[in-house]
């Protein structure tokens, strides 16, 4: 049944080519990105709707996707039928237009970036998913919502299960029910990165014919390191990039084109894009603005149609970005009294004057400026500037009100914590070049409107070590500039050579990602790495200390030890004592970052319910009076024993951070 979603995905492409794209530039993408979309969205819309009525479910929701195919192929025939088109008539111009887009991009681009998509996609499908936010709450959700049979909330003691916008676990819950496995749930980032490179080829294209700016910018978003590892994740940073870019790119091809057909898409990727992460707002904020300013200014605004489209596309975007999202805020306040919850109030910026601004920028940069190097005497001289900068202020370095604690990164493999550090730089050199470049005056614009983007973000957002990856959208949508100045102004020979550098600095990350490599990195780190570790004076931790850094390959690892790392063998002991037990009802007493969905992935067995008892944030009243566990995995203790729900559990097993605890005889 998992083949109704690309089912979908062939018939809405065709239907957006025939109505809205069939003489476009660019008609083949535009068709795609375009359906994407609209699949997206009733996967948003179904799922709600699903839920009202208790129907979350492998039957009822492999009868939506038929119903919405069914929808989709009776369109296409009445769009055949009414303008004599067949689909071996589509094929020819979709064949022609990728062929055209091969010439543009040279073999030697295509063959670089088809290496990285073909290794990053055998990890996102051979892979176990185990990145630490998916194991605590990205993909916990799925088990709760299937169990209950909605998308209700429910007592969790991980806040962000039940508080962080759902729509990437909504996709990921429609593959699981429709395919009965997890192993597609990794796609979805690495095709929202595929989308994202489309849209990044159209937004260079609305600004200038060049080669260049086109290899080059499709390069630089590809080869960036936290894109890289985090397409083959369930996080959700590259979905809402993908709105975010859609998005920029809908705006200046309506201010551009006078496209109607992308003013109106722009609704559904601010709906879609809120209810992915709540940083879509910051990054879409200025792209909206220009929108709405460009199409005022325009003396054609004076016509009343013009006017009522654009009060059109106001009233669809508020209206149905609130009807979309209103439905899980709602819940999430209920709950919390805030319609985001209160595990995130950590992440914002208290401000007491421009001094704070202006520390929460450099920290931002700065977390992308470092490497490693002989003594670690680059990043000690780039910390010391950062703290004279901030003792010029008079405002701490690492003050709390403005963020976590502040660490040079030097070189990291992990989804979370990987930074961008030819990306900065890059960055930075096209500022000048943005101002002296001769290209179009829209394409000045989306620069500025870039770096605003990033300027707002970091206004609202408070530094994190992991911030790395909330700054993707920012570099994404960077890489036009980067393509169009470098492109424009640099030789030509630099121009073919910073694709390739730039792809070979890129494929470690590919190959050796700490968190599921598809090369051994315990073979690297143990034989390879430290005479340069230690020759060099890099001072990089490779012991245990350093998480997760020497894994076997994806292709034959342990899927326990890909979730706990050398905590599995006291993990699979505490698992294998529960499925002794053969419980029905199993209860988890859990921290915040505690790995709910390794649980379930290794307890699940057809009737077993979980539920979170003993829960002290406000999800508390949550909790079922008739869940009565058979037994009670804690990772937290709860002494001696307690009562719950009528009856009494002993401590029967501790070990490594884990406490059972069965019924009292």
């Amino acid at each position: 049944m998992i083949l109704l979603i690309p089912t979908a995905m062939v018939l809405a492409t065709a239907n957006c080519y025939v109505v809205f794209y069939r003489e476009a530039d660019q008609s083949f993408r535009r068709s795609l990105i375009s359906a994407a979309i609209l699949v997206f969205l009733f996967i948003a819309i179904s799922t709600e709707v699903l839920g009202l009525f208790n129907l979350i479910n492998r039957f009822a929701v492999t009868a939506g996707w038929m119903v919405f195919n069914a929808a989709l192929c009776a369109t296409w025939l009445k769009l055949k039928s009414a303008r004599d088109m067949t689909f071996g008539s589509l094929a020819q111009p979709w064949l022609d237009s990728t062929r055209n887009f091969y010439r543009e991009l040279g073999p030697w681009t295509v063959i670089m970036l088809a290496v990285l998509s073909l290794i990053t996609g055998i990890v996102a499908v051979m892979a176990i998913p185990n990145n630490q936010d998916s194991l605590s709450y990205h993909l916990s959700r799925l088990g709760y919502w299937i169990q209950q049979g909605n998308v209700a909330h429910y007592a969790s003691h991980i806040e962000r299960s039940i508080s962080f916008s759902p729509f990437s676990e909504y996709v990921h819950l429609h593959t699981f029910l429709l395919s009965g496995s997890e192993r597609y749930f990794q796609l979805l980032q690495w095709s929202c990165l595929a989308g994202i490179l489309a849209l990044i080829s159209m937004i260079i294209r609305l600004f200038s014919k060049s080669l260049a700016a086109l290899r080059i910018g499709l390069c630089f978003a590809a080869t960036l390191p936290i894109v890289v590892l985090e397409s083959m994740t369930t996080q959700n940073d590259l979905v809402v990039a993908f709105f975010i870019l859609a998005t920029a790119f809908f705006a200046f091809d309506y201010t551009q084109n006078n496209r109607l057909t992308s003013l109106y898409l722009i609704p559904l990727c601010c709906a879609v894009g809120m209810m992915t992460k709540g940083t879509f707002l910051f990054y879409a904020l200025p792209f909206g603005g220009y929108l709405l300013i460009s199409t005022v200014q325009k003396p054609a605004f004076r016509r009343p149609s013009l006017r009522k489209h654009t009060a059109g596309f106001v009233a669809a975007s508020l209206i149905l970005t609130l009807a979309l999202n209103v439905p899980y805020w709602y819940r999430t306040y209920e709950i919390f009294g805030s319609p985001v919850g209160t595990i995130s109030a950590g992440n914002k910026n208290t401000f007491t004057g421009p001094a704070d601004y202006v520390s929460s920028v450099s920290k931002h940069v700065f977390l992308h400026l470092g490497f490693v190097s002989p003594g670690n005497r680059y990043n000690d001289f780039l910390l010391g500037q950062l703290k004279n900068l901030h003792g010029a202020m008079g405002v701490p370095l690492d003050i709390p009100r403005l963020g976590m604690p502040f660490k040079m990164n030097k070189l990291n493999f992990n989804e979370d914590f990987a930074h961008n550090f030819f990306g900065i730089w890059l960055v930075f050199l096209s500022i000048p070049l943005l101002l002296f470049a001769r290209l179009p005056r829209a394409a000045k614009w989306y620069g500025w409107l870039t770096f605003l983007s990033i300027l707002i973000f970091c206004f609202f957002i408070s530094y994190q070590t992991y911030g790395s990856r909330l700054h993707i959208p920012f570099f994404l949508l960077a890489a036009p500039i980067v393509g169009l100045t470098f492109g424009t102004i640099v030789p030509a020979w630099t121009a073919r050579l910073l694709p390739f550098l730039l792809w070979a600095a890129a494929l470690p990350f590919a190959l050796l990602s700490s968190a599921h490599p598809l090369l051994s990195t315990k073979w690297f780190f143990e034989e390879i790495f430290p005479p340069i570790n230690s020759g060099l004076h890099l001072n990089v931790r490779i012991d245990g200390a350093n998480l997760n850094l020497k894994q076997e390959s994806v292709l034959h690892a342990n899927p326990g030890r890909l979730f706990w790392g050398d905590h599995w063998p006291a993990s699979e002991a505490l698992l294998q004592r529960v499925n002794a037990l053969n419980p029905q009802k199993i209860g988890f007493i859990f921290t915040e970052a505690s790995f709910d969905y390794a649980y379930q992935f290794f307890l699940q067995k057809p009737g077993r319910e979980f539920a979170h008892v003993l829960v002290g944030n406000a999800s508390k009243v949550l909790e079922g009076p008739a869940f009565q566990p058979d037994v009670i995995i804690a990772e937290k203790s709860e002494g001696p024993g307690f009562s719950y729900h009528g009856k009494t559990y002993g401590l029967t097993v501790e070990s490594d951070g884990k406490w059972l605890y069965v019924p009292s005889k």
